[in-house]
């Protein structure tokens, strides 16, 4: 199933890309940082961004002294170096 915008040439494969999508592309909604000029189209990133950037949240490997700003990043290092 594919969700097409109805005001440009863009599908998705769900729903919420594609609302995300209008509203960031078509309605100008952006999330902004209340510390700093970044914006963002969708509430979690400008979450992660506040989280790792301003509140210093770090994500460290157990196996190794690696650390990391976002989960995901660590998630991976892990699969990929132990």
């Amino acid at each position: 199933i594919k969700y097409a915008c109805n005001q440009c040439d863009y599908q998705f494969t769900q729903q919420s890309s594609l609302t995300v999508h209008i509203q960031s592309k078509h309605e100008g909604i952006k999330y902004a940082c209340d510390h700093c000029h970044h914006q963002f189209t969708q509430q979690s990133n400008l979450n992660t961004h506040i989280q790792s950037k301003h509140e210093g949240v770090k994500y460290a490997c157990n196996q190794c002294d690696q650390q990391f700003t976002q989960k995901g990043n660590l998630n991976t290092h892990i699969k990929k170096r132990h």
